[in-house]
């Protein structure tokens, strides 16, 4: 039965082809403020930076916040929301229907008056919903407690079809877990293995420990604190003024702080972490800084104040392989325009931020090639006015699924097989118009999902005919995940679709 099943899954195998890539990070809110000039005759506003348009287009917004931390645009690349940790601002640049006291207590009251913002470092992240393309999460840090140091992980559901398009938060401050949160919020996030679900992870204070949590299609779970300390390695007590970051295919996580790096290995499917390895900031000239990875995932980026490196993920000694790719140039823009923290943006390039209110951003222009054929250049951008020292925090929005994929929250089911087209004997494939296999005499039922994990539509296979046909003419071109249930096994195929 098991080779009859995987014959005919094959047959239907896995539509999954390249599906067309979103732009949900295509809007960056950058800079703070009302747009004005200080005495001194430097100017200030808010900075809308658009990858829609090429070259990158800047423009001068007023804002009611500063300082925006993260944001999120629809899947075609308009500006949905963003956020400085203290209210969701729309896209017409107001604060959307009642998108007001995000996490509110004595942080919110001391920081988040007019113009006001989070005093953390990477206190937020917007995410897609896992089955709705109205629906989007804002992951936040709430604090309260004396030292001001963030005690809770909530999250706040935008929908973006309320309000004539404007949106509407609907639901608000929602606490997944309380405890200490290290100094500066570092909320990340990836793709479940599934291509579809999300994990979240925010690092413990005074600990190595990591808070781990998920976003399905039936909502947000808390998975648990992975314990590290049972390593024995010194604490970095503040963990301030640096940066947390997923390698771009998600394999990877990194925590950047004052004293050292820690990289883990990451399971997509099962959320856990594991082989870390700390770098210690004692060889480099300063520590804490920003963490960034190329697209292929194969170079690590750390900045260090003075200095870029770079490291070979690769390499069968990583920790060993690092490159200084850049050296600050002793620019003032007017401030020292060093190097801080990084975002990888959506046109395969990276962009540095400096740890002051300048008017420049550095860029890697290659980050996929070694040493110095990265081509780091320094001051590369002019910017019309003042931007923050916070780069905006977006996750790997276009990750796909793990290959072989992980089974998706809510089909679990014992034994899953995954095969191939050619085993199944599919044709064409890739195709326009429809596949066929021919049939094995087996009754089953076949579910079509995208790329993503959204279903699409279920059929019936009926066992007397001699052959089987799936008609796929209608849909869009991509990348397909056909799910072949038979006599209570289960299994998962691709194809792809031109």
């Amino acid at each position: 039965m098991k080779g009859i099943i995987s014959t005919l899954l094959l047959s239907m195998l896995c539509v999954q082809a390249a599906s067309a890539q979103t732009k949900h990070d295509y809007i960056w809110p950058i800079g703070y403020g009302m747009i004005g000039q200080s005495p001194s005759g430097h100017q200030f506003g808010g900075i809308i930076m658009d990858f829609n348009q090429s070259p990158i287009s800047f423009t001068l917004q007023d804002y009611i916040c500063d300082r925006p931390r993260a944001a999120i645009s629809d899947k075609n690349g308009k500006l949905v929301a963003y956020s400085e940790g203290c209210r969701v601002i729309g896209a017409n640049h107001q604060t959307m229907l009642n998108g007001d006291t995000l996490g509110p207590g004595n942080v919110f009251n001391e920081y988040c008056g007019q113009n006001g913002d989070y005093p953390d470092y990477q206190p937020c992240i917007f995410l897609t919903s896992p089955n709705s393309d109205s629906l989007y999460y804002l992951f936040h840090i709430r604090g309260d407690d004396y030292w001001w140091s963030p005690m809770n992980l909530m999250y706040t559901v935008i929908d973006a079809s309320k309000e004539n398009g404007l949106g509407a938060v609907v639901v608000k401050n929602q606490s997944i877990l309380s405890d200490s949160f290290f100094l500066g919020g570092y909320v990340t996030a990836t793709r479940h293995g599934n291509g579809r679900d999300w994990w979240i992870i925010s690092p413990r204070r005074w600990s190595f420990n990591i808070h781990v949590a998920s976003l399905t299609p039936e909502g947000v779970n808390y998975t648990g604190m992975q314990n590290f300390d049972t390593l024995g390695w010194v604490v970095d007590s503040s963990f301030c003024c640096s940066q947390t970051a997923f390698s771009q295919d998600g394999r990877k996580y990194f925590r950047n702080s004052r004293d050292n790096l820690v990289a883990y290995d990451f399971d997509r499917c099962s959320g856990k972490l594991s082989n870390p390895v700390k770098l210690d900031w004692d060889s480099l000239p300063f520590g804490g800084g920003g963490v960034a990875t190329s697209p292929n995932s194969r170079f690590l980026y750390l900045t260090s104040g003075g200095t870029v490196q770079q490291y070979d993920l690769w390499a069968p000694d990583w920790k060993n392989s690092m490159q200084v790719v850049a050296v600050y140039d002793g620019t003032l823009a007017p401030f020292p325009a060093n190097f801080f923290q990084m975002m990888p943006g959506p046109d395969g390039k990276i962009y540095i931020v400096t740890s002051y209110d300048n008017n420049v951003l550095h860029v890697i222009h290659a980050p996929n090639e070694p040493g110095l054929a990265c081509m780091v250049e320094q001051h590369a951008i002019t910017l019309p006015a003042l931007s923050s020292f916070f780069s905006p925090n977006f996750a790997n929005y276009n990750l796909g699924p793990v290959d072989p994929p992980c089974m998706i929250s809510g089909t679990e089911e014992p034994d899953m097989t995954l095969i191939t087209a050619a085993q199944l004997h599919i044709w064409p494939n890739p195709t326009s118009d429809a596949i066929y296999w021919y049939g094995s005499g087996v009754r089953s039922s076949v579910q079509l999902y995208d790329a993503t994990g959204k279903w699409l539509f279920s059929t019936k296979i009926n066992p007397e005919e001699n052959m089987y046909s799936l008609d796929l003419s209608k849909l869009q071109p991509g990348l397909y995940m056909i799910r072949l249930e038979c006599e209570g096994r289960t299994s998962l195929a691709r194809v792809v679709k031109q």
